[in-house]
């Protein structure tokens, strides 16, 4: 159930995102002509695209006459971006920009050797850019190439070292044209392509406070000279990867320090509407059904901090009404949190505390005597418990208020040694706290009663307490 519950928040939020853009496309009309001539080419439909994040759309089609010539004029929105012709056997890319009236004339074999570019200055430079690019990879490729079977250690290492030359070489040539280019949406592209801040001194010889100085210096300067108020950011090939990279490689990959640095970059996007929408739909996709454990607080943090407070404007009144019950489930159950305290009731109707409970390591096995699947995996984890006798003990809490059904499945599967509770009277919100939706559930918690792992497998159960014991060793 509370997988469809997700999906249907998703299903909600895709919906207002896309009509978004839509209505804004349709609302900033900039008529266009682009004229193409391809020597050469043969087929006789033509599609004009263009990037959006990760994703490629079509824009607009048109015919191709038997000399290659094709015309894309419509009255339809275009924005800045890099877009791209395909026609089926042949694709070439250019820039929209300041010019929506432009012409290029090519050769099929030979697309941008021979470009010649009317009333197009993107084009001239986006030009000069792929001459340097071909050039380089033209000589990668011709000392790749010179190595064979026969070629000993000595000749890869010599190659190699070529190959740096040549990248540095082109590293240089990309920076003068990025001096040429100055401010403009070439320049942009340019200042994605170059390598990121370089680590100066070699990381052995460093204290821990110094590697620590030259990483934050490094996060902080990730996206230094990049306008994140371009109108064509979104519309390259490589824009989502430099995010993308800044998430998920130049973070830390623990929740905190992701939603440190999805905060970073939706502030940066804060001042051009397009895509901070386009951002913050993409992160809130991505982290409402994490793969990694514990990373659904940054979904948690997503909706609070934005969604209901205010800061999201094209979220209807449904989908924050659906969000809003669903963080309910969420809140307060999140890995570092202190565990909801649960009052429950034994086998014999004496109340308990969880608080209560003494245990380093204490797994909270939440289960339906009803549920088929609880049926196959009490037995696992019974197992499990007997073999590492004293590594851990289990408070397995019953969801079901069916008092004799809750006994015989006990009695069934012989858990003797474990904390039997339930809540037979409905006394308790630990369904909602615990956001227990579907049986089974495992929690875990440490000696202070801080929810170290959730959402658990209880196969995964064993690998977790032998590397946490360790972990805590280390740190003693």
């Amino acid at each position: 159930m509370n997988h469809y519950r997700h999906l249907f928040i998703l299903f909600l939020f895709l919906t207002l995102l896309n009509s978004g853009f839509a209505q804004k496309a349709e609302s900033e009309k900039r008529p266009y002509r682009i004229e193409l001539t391809i020597d050469g080419l043969e087929d006789s439909v033509a599609y004009l695209g263009y990037y959006m994040g990760n994703k490629r759309y079509v824009l607009d089609t048109t015919s191709i006459d038997n000399k290659g010539n094709m015309v894309f004029e419509n009255k339809k929105a275009i924005k800045t971006g890099v877009y791209f012709l395909y026609t089926g056997s042949y694709t070439m890319e250019f820039l929209v920009d300041r010019s929506l009236d432009f012409e290029l004339k090519t050769k099929m074999a030979t697309t941008y050797q021979d470009l010649e570019v009317i009333n197009s200055e993107d084009n001239e430079q986006f030009r000069a850019f792929q001459l340097t690019m071909i050039d380089h990879q033209t000589k990668v490729k011709e000392l790749t190439e010179s190595l064979d079977s026969t070629s000993v250690r000595s000749d890869t290492a010599r190659v190699r070292e070529e190959i740096a030359k040549l990248t540095e070489r082109n590293s240089i040539k990309r920076d003068s044209l990025l001096e040429t280019f100055g401010d403009t949406f070439m320049g942009q592209i340019l200042i994605m392509m170059a390598k990121s801040p370089e680590l100066e001194i070699e990381s052995d010889s460093l204290t821990i406070d110094q590697k620590k100085s030259q990483y934050n210096y490094y996060k902080d300067h990730f996206f230094d000279g990049l306008d994140f108020e371009s109108e064509g950011l979104l519309r390259t090939p490589n824009f989502y990867g430099k995010v993308k990279e800044y998430i998920d490689r130049v973070t830390f990959q623990n929740p905190d320090s992701i939603i440190a640095s999805i905060d970073h970059v939706l502030a940066k996007c804060k001042n051009n509407p397009e895509l901070y929408r386009y951002w913050m739909g993409s992160f809130f996709g991505e982290y409402q059904n994490p793969k990694i454990m514990g990373m659904d607080k940054v979904f948690v943090h997503l909706s609070d901090n934005y969604y209901l407070n205010g800061k999201v404007d094209w979220a209807d009144s449904t989908l924050l009404a659906e969000l809003s019950k669903e963080m309910t489930f969420l809140r307060e159950n999140q890995i570092g949190l202190k565990a909801p305290q649960m009052y429950l009731l034994d086998t014999l109707e004496n109340r308990k505390s969880l608080y209560n409970i003494k245990s380093d390591y204490l797994v909270l096995y939440f289960y339906d005597p009803d549920c088929g699947h609880c049926k196959k995996k009490t037995p696992v984890l019974y197992d499990l418990y007997k073999k590492m006798e004293g590594d851990f003990d289990v408070a397995a809490v019953t969801v079901g208020t069916d008092t004799k059904k809750w006994k015989d499945f006990i009695k069934k599967f012989g858990l003797d040694g474990w904390i039997n509770l339930g809540d037979p009277y409905y006394k308790s919100n630990f369904r909602v706290q615990y956001n227990v939706r579907s049986t089974p559930q495992v929690y875990i918690v440490d000696k202070d009663k801080t929810i170290i792992a959730k959402k658990l497998d209880v196969e995964q159960i064993e690998g977790f307490i032998n590397d946490r014991k360790r972990m805590d060793k280390l740190s003693q």
